[in-house]
């Protein structure tokens, strides 16, 4: 099953994104600056995407990486119709665990029956996709909303429940301790229509160790 990716993304300094956000943020437009130009590339294969997502989920990512390279050469294609098909300890000779291989297969029953539109990408919006991915076994709001952003390209996913940008948005604004411990909702207040663009300098900022520096973004060098 596979849905026509969108082109990379290039978010430079003419980016319609970039010059929204660095007009909203100035403490985000200095970060920006820092690190430069970063590109995603959505992927033109959701389904495969996804199922790789599922058997990553706790591993380590070489651990990852071998699982699912052994889980390709047993498959003809990562379909929901070929994943079916395949006998459930073949799949399990590969490292994937029994509850991943149910997780898998409900994600693969439900694209084929409809309740979880990958054929209809485009028609669908990122509440509505992001509903219909958590009713599948396995695949949590986390997920979900890794797939949205790098898988899909959708621009204004904020993941309140990932520990390093709450870390990283708690930097870069300079934010003081809060009960609810939600310091990205804050600083990402005015980032919207293109939150996701401006998680991805969140997390190359954990990258580069400019949030582990002990310096305020302000007094930070271009990495």
């Amino acid at each position: 099953m596979q849905s026509t990716a969108p082109a990379t993304i290039r978010l430079d300094d003419q980016h319609p994104a970039i010059i929204a956000l660095s007009q909203a943020d100035p403490k985000l437009a200095r970060l920006i600056t820092l690190i430069g130009e970063l590109t995603l590339t959505p992927s033109d294969r959701p389904y495969e995407s996804l199922v790789m997502s599922i058997i990553s989920q706790q591993l380590s990512a070489k651990a990852a990486l071998t699982i699912k390279t052994r889980v390709k050469t047993i498959l003809p294609a990562i379909t929901p119709e070929h994943v079916l098909a395949m006998d459930e300890e073949a799949i399990r000779q590969c490292g994937v665990s029994y509850p991943k291989i149910r997780y898998i297969r409900d994600l693969s029953t439900k694209v084929l029956n409809g309740e979880v539109m990958l054929d209809q990408l485009h028609d669908v919006d990122s509440s509505e996709l992001l509903n219909q991915l958590t009713s599948v076994k396995g695949i949590g709001v986390w997920t979900a909303e890794m797939f949205l952003l790098f898988a899909l390209g959708r621009p204004d996913i904020l993941s309140l429940g990932d520990a390093g940008l709450q870390r990283a948005a708690r930097w870069l604004h300079a934010l003081p301790e809060r009960p609810d411990k939600n310091y990205l909702g804050v600083a990402a207040a005015n980032w919207a229509p293109y939150r996701s663009f401006g998680s991805l300098y969140l997390w190359r900022a954990i990258d580069t160790g400019l949030v582990d520096s002990g310096l305020p973004v302000e007094a930070c060098e271009k990495t």
